[in-house]
Order: structure tokens, then C-alpha cells, then sequence
């Protein structure tokens, strides 16, 4: 079912009510990106036009339609292994300067998407820091997608996903698919154990009081402005360690911020 007709304060009723909810400013420029997105999520509910749908958001009844909106605007993209730099870091230098003789600890994928970062942390932690060896880690994954965290949750992956991993992580960590699975992968119990997914909006408030040595917030402020980042991340850096290292996207900078923070690479911050 096309949407049939438009309105320019239609648009600007959505881009408003996304950024209220979690500071995500959708642009002018986005009018085609929220027109694809929003049409799917209209013919299931048999909405013919934008102006239909965002009187439905303006309802009582329509609350629980702003989650799906969020759902489907958001952007979601993510790889096993992307920026390998930042795993590295984490197990090379992070761990080993904090850990001290602790044995247990936890590590913070803060916009986990589908799952692909908070398994590789994982990955990388099962060949560093074995469990059968005493180790006890465990990953928090959140997201603000209720979506992405039910795929995150099935952590099921198509193969060509897994591209980017060693050829010897597939049968260490993924349950090969038979019959109506094949093509995909599963990862495997132990993996999907330790990591807890949470739906979370990054600017609310947060219901667990945990620090961590690292946190990973990848790939999500470059959808905010200036005084929401700094926000978020004076939020994220009560949660770290003292000397804990915030993680952010390559195409990320806090420049010209004041945090409590110093850049010690780009794209890696520690807790002063």
C-alpha cells in the first residue's frame, strides 16, 4: 500500500518526536529514508497515508506504535569484527592494565544492534580469558531496538556474515544449520550465556549501577548533536573504572567536549 499523499509537517512531526525519544536527529535531507522505512510498518497496519500514521502516534492508543517507529528508523548496521582495532586494544592493553587479580569482571556493548559486537567482544575474551581457566565475564548489550535485540537474542547469523571471522572460530562458536537452516549459524550456548541483552535508551536513566573496565559505544553519536554526546557520555563515564576506556566509532570525536575523559588514541578515551 503506497503512501499516497504527504505533508511537509508530517515529516517534521516524526523527526521531532524520534529526536524526543532518543536524540537521533533525522534531518530534512531523511524525508526519503523515513518515507522507505515507515511504508512496511504502514501496510501492516493497513495505513494509507503519513498523515494517518503520525495522527495514530498522536493517540493514547498509539504509544506502543512510537517503539515500532524507533525500531524502524534507527539505524542498525553492524559486522562481526568491525574496527578489529578496538577488540585488540581491549585484550592487549585495556584488561591487562585494569584486571589487576581480578577474575571477574564485565564489559559494556552499549549499542549492541544485532549482536554481531557484543559476541565478538565475547570471542575475543573465551580465547584471552577461558572461563575453564576461572575467568568470569560477562557482556551487557543493549540497545534502544526492540528488533534488533530479538535477532541479537536468536543469534542466528547468515554465513556470510561471518566472513570476517578466523575460519577456526566458526566450529568454536557457531553451530552449523541443517535442513531449513542452512546457510546459517547459531552461536553456540556457551557464548550466548554470557551475554545479557537489555532494551536501553542511552539518554534515560539507567537501572543498573555496574562499572566496567571498557565500554563500547560505537557508531551512534554521530547521530547526535553536540550537547546530547556530551550528555551521553558524561553518562557512560560515571559507569566506567577508574582509568576505564570508553570505546567509540572510528568516524566518531569527542574534540571540544568537556568530559572527564582523555583521548589516548583516536577513538579510544580513558576515564581520568
Amino acid at each position: 500500500m503506497p503512501i499516497e499523499t504527504e505533508d511537509a509537517t508530517d515529516f517534521e512531526f516524526i523527526i521531532n518526536l524520534v529526536y524526543e525519544r532518543c536524540r537521533v536527529r533525522l534531518h530534512e535531507g531523511k524525508h526519503q529514508l523515513i518515507r522507505a522505512r515507515l511504508a512496511k510498518r504502514m501496510r501492516a497496519l493497513g495505513i494509507a497515508t503519513l498523515g494517518a500514521y503520525c495522527e495514530l502516534l498522536r493517540r493514547s492508543e498509539g504509544a506502543a506504535e512510537v517503539t515500532h517507529m524507533v525500531d524502524a528508523l534507527t539505524t542498525n548496521f553492524t559486522n562481526f569484527l568491525r574496527e578489529k582495532d578496538h577488540f585488540e586494544f581491549m585484550i592487549q592493553t585495556a584488561l591487562p592494565e585494569l584486571l589487576a587479580e581480578r577474575k571477574q569482571f564485565k564489559i559494556w556493548s552499549a549499542a549492541c544492534a544485532t549482536g554481531e559486537e557484543p559476541f565478538t567482544i565475547s570471542f575475543f575474551l573465551a580465547d584471552r580469558y577461558p572461563p575453564e581457566l576461572g575467568w568470569d565475564w560477562q557482556i551487557l548489550a543493549t540497545d534502544i531496538s526492540t528488533k534488533a535485540l530479538g535477532h541479537a537474542q536468536r543469534a542466528i547469523y547468515a554465513e556470510d556474515r561471518l566472513s570476517a571471522l578466523p575460519s577456526e572460530w566458526w566450529p568454536r562458536f557457531f553451530q552449523k544449520g541443517h535442513g531449513q537452516w542452512e546457510g546459517h549459524y547459531r552461536v553456540k550456548p556457551h557464548i550466548t550465556t554470557r551475554v545479557a541483552f537489555q532494551q536501553l535508551n542511552l539518554l534515560g536513566p539507567y537501572h543498573f549501577s555496574d562499572q566496567f573496565p571498557v565500554i563500547f559505544c560505537r557508531n551512534v553519536m554521530i547521530y547526535f548533536d553536540r550537547p546530547t554526546q556530551e550528555q551521553l557520555v558524561r553518562q557512560l563515564s560515571r559507569h566506567l573504572l577508574p582509568k576505564g576506556y570508553l570505546l567509540i566509532g572510528h568516524s566518531e570525536s569527542l574534540n571540544g567536549l568537556q568530559l572527564p575523559l582523555r583521548c589516548v588514541r583516536p577513538s579510544i578515551y580513558q576515564k581520568l
